[in-house]
């Protein structure tokens, strides 16, 4: 999976710019707030129509300019497609060759797209809604109807949290019916690519670190019994069941106690909690050991090598994991964009690299 070439206006703070003949790594370096990141998320957008830094539309707009506009030519197996997206302050309108996209579904999977950034260490430090993200995130890439349901879910839980307010007890279990469907199917994928994180991470861990260790990712329900099957009918009893006997506590609480919403995960060495005992750089590599897990998964399930992106590693991550990461993502000849503020803490080969300086919106390559 190759980028050709990218297209931005009015996005974030770049006017206008077209970047073409990208490499297998492209390297953006510059001094810091020049507009690097925003690079890495203008491509993370066209391929997640998501942001990689919480952002409302209108910021993602330049100032004084009602529209920003991205477009981006993808290469996969001898197809290529152009895909494109307008972004307004209510709206984001994504298109595949110039044809309007309707349904979610019809736009995720088709582009992939895996992200490190010093964010990410927030995913085990970070409140349980981090977890919650980096799954659903994940989880775009492996089912394009994931992202379907969610949005289904979120509608749900709307509905049923503003029944529970209004005490309108007929529409606490219609939607209460539909909170149920759609949560079965979510707590059901995610506890299936749980199950393939622990098939690679714990190897990937020890790689990273050079030590040994038992590494384990748990899925952690907010329900009295443990989830520990995948089957998405016996998820489906447990919520409703979960449901009946908390009922009394959501009318009262005015709120919906049961489902994915509520959700998360822990990752634990040796049985202790990364989040609780885990020290800064065991913790750096339990998130990378998590992304090169994803990319391997990707890999395997589905054929795919999706495109990397790397943002201001140098402050996140040591020599030795950076050489670790960046030899992983040659021997699986992954196309990588990465941002630095020195381009001596990229170990990449000169021959198949591009770099580019950025000041102040502008990019030139060099």
């Amino acid at each position: 999976m190759q980028l050709e070439w990218l297209r931005l206006e009015h996005f974030r703070n770049y006017p206008q710019l077209f970047l073409d003949g990208f490499s297998e790594t492209n390297v953006f370096f510059g001094k810091n707030a020049q507009g690097k990141t925003n690079l890495l998320e203008s491509i993370y957008l066209l391929a997640t129509l998501q942001t990689l830094r919480p952002a409302a539309n209108k910021d993602l707009v330049a100032w004084e300019k009602e529209t920003a506009y991205l477009e981006g030519k993808l290469s996969y197996q001898d197809i290529h497609r152009t895909f494109s997206v307008q972004i307004h302050e209510k709206s984001k309108r994504p298109k595949i060759n110039d044809k309007s996209i309707k349904k979610t579904k019809e736009y995720f999977g088709l582009m992939n797209v895996i992200s490190f950034s010093p964010l990410d260490l927030q995913t085990l430090q970070g409140p349980p809604q981090n977890r919650r993200r980096y799954l659903d995130r994940a989880l775009f890439h492996f089912d394009p109807m994931y992202a379907q349901e969610i949005g289904r879910y979120m509608r749900a839980l709307i509905q049923r949290n503003a029944a529970l307010k209004l005490e309108q007890g007929s529409q606490i279990e219609i939607w209460g019916e539909k909170l149920i469907q759609s949560g079965a199917y979510i707590v059901s994928k995610r506890l299936q690519f749980i199950e393939k994180l622990n098939t690679l991470t714990p190897c990937l861990y020890q790689e990273i670190s050079g030590l040994d260790g038992a590494v384990e990712v748990r899925y952690e329900a907010a329900v009295s019994c443990p989830l520990n099957v995948s089957d998405e009918e016996t998820i489906r009893q447990i919520l409703s069941e979960e449901q009946r006997r908390l009922a009394w506590q959501e009318r009262k609480f005015k709120r919906s106690l049961v489902g994915p919403h509520r959700d998360e995960f822990s990752m634990y060495l040796n049985e202790k909690n990364f989040r609780t005992f885990g020290s800064q750089g065991e913790q750096r590599t339990a998130i990378l050991a998590l992304k090169l897990s994803e990319l391997e998964a990707l890999k395997r399930e589905k054929g795919i090598k999706p495109i990397f992106l790397l943002d201001d590693i140098a402050s996140e991550l040591d020599t030795d994991r950076r050489n670790f990461l960046f030899q992983s993502l040659r021997n699986k000849n992954v196309q990588v964009f990465v941002t630095t503020t020195d381009p001596e803490n990229v170990n990449v080969n000169k021959n198949k690299a591009k770099m580019y300086k950025v000041h102040q919106g502008s990019v030139t390559e060099v």
